[in-house]
This record gives C-alpha cells, sequence and structure tokens, in this order.
C-alpha cells in the first residue's frame, strides 16, 4: 500500500489577527497624555524651585515640587509601557490604568469645578480637557469589542 496525499489532513498555520485599528488609535491616542503629564511636572517642579521662601518652608516647598514630579514621571512611565502592552497584545490593563488616572482626574476637576460654580473658558483648560478627553477615548477603544477580541486571540 502507498499512501495518497489525501490521508493526511492538511494543516496550515493560522496567521496572527491583525492588530485592530481600536488598539492602535488607543495608543495613539495616549501619546498626548505621556507629553502633557512630562512638561506638567518638570513645569511644577521648576516653579517650585523659583518660589520664594527660605528655610523649612523652602524644603517643604520644593518637597512638594518633586513628589508631583515624581508622580508625573511615575504617569508617563506607566503610560509608556501600556501603550507598548497594548501594540504587543500582551495586556489591555497596561493602557487602561494610566488612561483611567487620567481620565479620572478630568472627571474630578471639572465636578469640582461645575459644583463650585467656577466653570468658565480660560485658555490654559484646554489641554486638561483635550489630554482627559482623550484619554476617556482611549478607554473606550482598548475595551470595545475588536480590541477585547485581539487581546483574548493573543493570550491563547
Amino acid at each position: 500500500m502507498h499512501s495518497t496525499p489525501t490521508d493526511a489532513p492538511a494543516v496550515e498555520p493560522t496567521p496572527r489577527a491583525r492588530r485592530p485599528i481600536a488598539v492602535t488609535l488607543a495608543a495613539l491616542l495616549m501619546v498626548p497624555a505621556i507629553v502633557t503629564w512630562l512638561i506638567a511636572g518638570i513645569a511644577f517642579f521648576v516653579a517650585m524651585l523659583r518660589a520664594e521662601g527660605d528655610g523649612i518652608g523652602r524644603i517643604l516647598v520644593v518637597g512638594i515640587g518633586a513628589a508631583v514630579l515624581a508622580l508625573a514621571l511615575l504617569m508617563v512611565f506607566l503610560a509608556s509601557m501600556g501603550i507598548l502592552m497594548a501594540w504587543t497584545g500582551d495586556s489591555a490593563e497596561g493602557l487602561t490604568v494610566p488612561a483611567g488616572f487620567t481620565f479620572g482626574l478630568f472627571v474630578v476637576v471639572i465636578v469640582v469645578l461645575l459644583v463650585q460654580g467656577k466653570l468658565s473658558y480660560q485658555p490654559t483648560m484646554v489641554t486638561p480637557l483635550v489630554v482627559g478627553g482623550l484619554a476617556g477615548v482611549s478607554i473606550a477603544l482598548i475595551k470595545s469589542p475588536p480590541a477585547r477580541a485581539w487581546f483574548a486571540g493573543r493570550r491563547s
């Protein structure tokens, strides 16, 4: 007996599914948040260094500036790692955490301003509003059905 090619089933390797546009957009929409956190942290620290004062007050002011800078740098690191994790398909949560924190601050600030009745247009409000809104859109995109399906397919 000789074997024919139809005896063994043909097994073709399945190609990895392409990255959904939702994941790509979610990652790209977090880039302005990274830039904003970095600029804001450095600017706050520089402003605290330039603050007037001496003695223990100066140390406290610079310490607060350093703490805010450290938080901003942590957010830059987390968002950068989150973008990398989302891009490679490792995890959606890596991007969800910094985007959620950024969006959460956006919501808290808006609610506080509304409660205090101080919501009026100021040119300095544009950047936080846009960055917070983009972070919210990034969360929605990373949790969309195509993105979830892609991440689930990458885990198996």
